[in-house]
């Protein structure tokens, strides 16, 4: 498959917005650059539909994506099954972009570090420290406290992950 460079991802993003219908959540390697954050290259884009109706565009959203030259294959859906077992909610969405039938938003900080906790490598480390300083710089760091109760709580279950876990207690200050 083919790198995603942040050209391309932001016109897929207008495009999705324009075509796709509903609430979508952008998340995983994918929303750093979408959020100007070029630190690593990716190859898939984790665009999650948030509601029934968007899970059907399934097709239109492999089509968006083969319209833009990408494999059908770089529209990836696994992240779905994480963010149900998150209880997110509605307050964890920022909007990241806003097209003529669709909104497409950007995971709180606490929502994005728990989608990355229950892998955890080394790149989704990187990826959560690098989202911090981003959250940091849109003053929209939120409940600090909670958050850090969360990490502390996962360190304990985490095994191999934990020193990672504890690294980003420290960071949160």
């Amino acid at each position: 498959m083919k790198n995603l460079n942040p050209a391309l991802l932001r016109k897929f993003l207008r495009v999705a917005g324009d075509k796709l219908k509903g609430k979508w959540l952008l998340v995983g390697g994918t929303l750093l650059p979408a959020v100007g954050i070029e630190i690593r290259s990716t190859v898939d884009i984790d665009l999650i539909g948030l509601g029934e109706r968007e899970m059907t565009q399934n097709l239109e959203l492999m089509e968006l994506a083969e319209s833009l030259g990408l494999a059908v294959e770089s529209v990836n859906q696994a992240a779905a099954f994480f963010l149900k077992k998150t209880g997110y909610m509605l307050e964890d969405l920022l909007v990241l972009h806003k097209g003529k039938q669709a909104t497409i938003f950007r995971p709180s900080l606490a929502l994005y570090w728990k989608l990355k906790a229950g892998r955890l490598t080394e790149s989704d480390f990187e990826d959560c420290r690098h989202y911090l300083r981003y959250c940091r710089g849109q003053n929209d760091v939120e409940d600090r406290a909670g958050l850090k109760a969360w990490l502390a709580r996962e360190a304990k279950i985490a095994g191999g992950r934990a020193p990672r876990l504890l690294k980003l207690h420290e960071m949160l200050g």
